[in-house]
């Protein structure tokens, strides 16, 4: 005798629970990859977007950057100073009877070899005023340091003034460098 088939069920139950759960995740396997597949395609344009904008910062920026760079000054070359030597001097100083002298070398830094051309054209001038200078001091205030210091910051203005009015730009004179200094 035939035995009637059995009817099938659309969901069969699972027997031991290892079953039911690998059921459930089959189950739940099939609609989960429709939203990750929807989250991917969100992914490309975001992306995309985040590339644009990122592109376009870079160009902004790269922009801004040359513009300052066109707009910044120029560095400054750095002046190599002009030295202009002044003949040696030998006065007696004051004071002491006369008995003691000073001789004296220099050279005077100028900012410019045009200021050096201008002084150089007043040179009688400045010997002149730097010779009444000299002669006036006396060997007790040459022989120290700041002594000494002073009586550079003295050649300096008495070598400025003759350019104060030429058309020279600022001071001219930047400094005066000792060679020879000898009190006697």
């Amino acid at each position: 005798m035939a035995t009637p088939p059995k009817p099938t069920s659309p969901a069969k139950k699972p027997s031991s629970p290892a079953a039911a759960s690998t059921a459930a995740s089959a189950k739940a396997e099939a609609p989960a990859d429709a939203p990750k597949k929807a989250g991917r395609r969100k992914l490309v344009p975001i992306a995309l977007a985040l590339l644009v904008a990122g592109g376009g910062g870079g160009w902004f920026y790269m922009q801004h950057k040359n513009a300052e760079a066109k707009t910044a000054p120029a560095p400054e070359k750095k002046k190599v100073p002009a030295f202009l030597a002044i003949d040696q001097f030998t006065v007696n100083l004051a004071g002491g009877g006369g008995d003691r002298f000073l001789q004296v070398a220099f050279a005077l830094e100028v900012a410019d070899p045009k200021v050096a051309e201008e002084l150089k054209a007043q040179m009688p001038v400045v010997r002149g005023r730097l010779l009444l200078l000299l002669s006036s001091k006396t060997a007790e205030e040459l022989v120290s340091v700041a002594g000494k210091q002073k009586l550079m910051g003295e050649i300096l203005a008495e070598a400025r003034a003759p350019l104060s009015g030429s058309e020279l730009p600022g001071k001219g004179v930047d400094n005066v460098h000792f060679s020879s200094f000898v009190i006697q």
